[in-house]
């Protein structure tokens, strides 16, 4: 109702404001402004008379629409706080299952490289070994070969003539 009073002197304003086309003082006696004034009331009048409850529901609907929509954002807005609550927790989680993985694995590399060492270790000692073996075995084969090279020519040569008691000799020497 405030409003329709409002509009209603800002009109009357504007029309005496207007009605005068001179700078004199104006004379209302010689103007319309109040029949179009009453008039005017009376559409203002009517169109509330028509319209006003039209005007209530589309309000009220409207109201209740823009209420309805908030609520839907706010339960939209509480989701997606939901949401990202549990993404961050899963987050959280993710990061310490990757902690715990990344020094899993830093033990397990560790480990590994401590048992590859160990075989490294184990297979030099091998080798050596087996180096060892193979030259000793070597040195062996180097004398029996040196042995029957030295007898071959001791057989083969005219100027070591042995008899078989010599050859019997060394033998035994060589056995004992």
């Amino acid at each position: 109702m405030r409003y329709i009073y409002m509009v209603f002197m800002c009109f009357v304003l504007c029309s005496i404001s207007y009605a005068s086309g001179e700078a004199h003082v104006m004379d209302i006696s010689k103007t319309d402004i109040l029949e179009r004034l009453i008039n005017f009331v009376i559409f203002v009048a009517l169109m509330w008379y028509l319209l006003a409850d039209r005007l209530k529901s589309m309000l009220q609907e409207r109201t209740k629409g823009i209420a309805n929509k908030l609520s839907q954002t706010q339960e939209k807005v509480n989701e997606i706080r939901a949401k990202k609550e549990k993404a961050q927790q899963r987050l959280k989680e993710a990061k310490e299952q990757a902690a715990e993985i990344i020094a899993t694995a830093k033990k397990e590399a560790n480990a590994s490289v401590l048992r590859i060492e160990e075989k490294t270790k184990e297979q030099i000692a091998n080798l050596l070994k087996a180096n060892e073996e193979a030259m000793e075995f070597q040195e062996k084969m180097l004398q029996k070969q040196l042995v029957a090279e030295i007898l071959q020519e001791a057989f083969v040569s005219q100027a070591l003539k042995l008899e078989s008691k010599d050859y019997v000799g060394i033998l035994e020497k060589k056995v004992v």
